[in-house]
C-alpha cells in the first residue's frame, strides 16, 4: 500500500483492512505507521542492499564486471521484486532526518564506495566518488522511474545503453 498510495495517503484503517486485522492489533505490533513503514523499509532495502553488494564488491572480479553486473541486478531486482522496490525507491524521502540510513545499506553509499576504492586502485581516473555515484545511480533510477509511470519500456536495450552509459561516466571503457 504504501508503494502505491504513498507513506502519507495510506492509514492504519487502510493497512488493517488490507490485512484483514484490527487497527488494534497493528498498535500492539508498531506504535504507528511510520514506524511500521520505516520497519519495512529497512527490511526491503537491507534485502536489496546485501544482493547489491554482493554483486558490486565480488573479490577477484574485474571492475568493469562488477559494474555491469550491479547494474543488471538493479534491473532484475525492479522486474522481480517491482512492488518492493517501489517502495524502496518512492518513500526513501518521506522519512525523518534522524533516520538515516547506515551506510553498508544505503546504495548511495555503496556506489560512492565502490568508485572512491576503483579510483585508489587505479582502475578509473580520479573523479568526485559522491558525484560520480550520483550520476551512475541516477542514470538507472530515473529509468525505472520512468517505466513506473509508463513512459519507457524496459528491455535488454535499453539494460545495455544503461550498462553502457555507467560505464562511459566512470570512464570504464
Amino acid at each position: 500500500m504504501f508503494s502505491t498510495k504513498g507513506l502519507a495517503q495510506t492509514t492504519i484503517k487502510d493497512i488493517a483492512a488490507e490485512a484483514g486485522v484490527t487497527e488494534g492489533a497493528l498498535y500492539r505490533h508498531y506504535p504507528g505507521k511510520n514506524e511500521m513503514a520505516w520497519q519495512l523499509f529497512c527490511r526491503e532495502l537491507e534485502r536489496f542492499s546485501r544482493e547489491l553488494g554482493v554483486k558490486m564488491f565480488e573479490k577477484g572480479a574485474p571492475l568493469e564486471a562488477r559494474l555491469e553486473s550491479s547494474v543488471r541486478f538493479i534491473f532484475s531486482y525492479y522486474r522481480e521484486y517491482s512492488v518492493q522496490f517501489a517502495f524502496i525507491m518512492l518513500t526513501q524521502h518521506g522519512f525523518p532526518d534522524e533516520k538515516l540510513l547506515d551506510e553498508t545499506v544505503n546504495p548511495n553509499d555503496m556506489v560512492a564506495r565502490f568508485v572512491a576504492e576503483a579510483v585508489a586502485e587505479g582502475e578509473i581516473p580520479p573523479m568526485d566518488a559522491v558525484l560520480a555515484s550520483g550520476l551512475v545511480l541516477g542514470l538507472v533510477l530515473q529509468v525505472l522511474v520512468m517505466h513506473r509511470y509508463g513512459r519507457i519500456i524496459i528491455d535488454d536495450v535499453v539494460v545495455n545503453n544503461v550498462v553502457a552509459a555507467a560505464k562511459r561516466v566512470l570512464c570504464v571503457c
